[in-house]
């Protein structure tokens, strides 16, 4: 479960960005709602998969380290 709050946060974390690179935008404004809002969500799900991966590489990384050290020293 705790890989769940772990997961929405790296989204909102992604959606956050998505929406600060939106709004620094310096192309004309999309007439078309939907496709603007499309735009955005596909956008937030790339960036959400990129800092996932980054993250769990980290992760699973750390925590095979970890085993390693622990392994050595005892």
């Amino acid at each position: 479960m705790r890989h769940v709050f772990i997961l929405l946060g790296i989204y909102a974390v992604g959606l956050a960005l998505t929406l600060f690179g939106a709004y620094i935008d310096t192309d004309a404004p999309n007439p078309n709602k939907f496709s603007f809002g499309l735009e955005i969500f596909c956008m937030s799900v790339i960036v959400f998969g990129l800092l996932t991966s980054i993250f769990y590489t980290l992760f699973f990384s750390f925590k095979l380290l970890k085993q390693l050290m622990e392994r050595r020293l005892a």
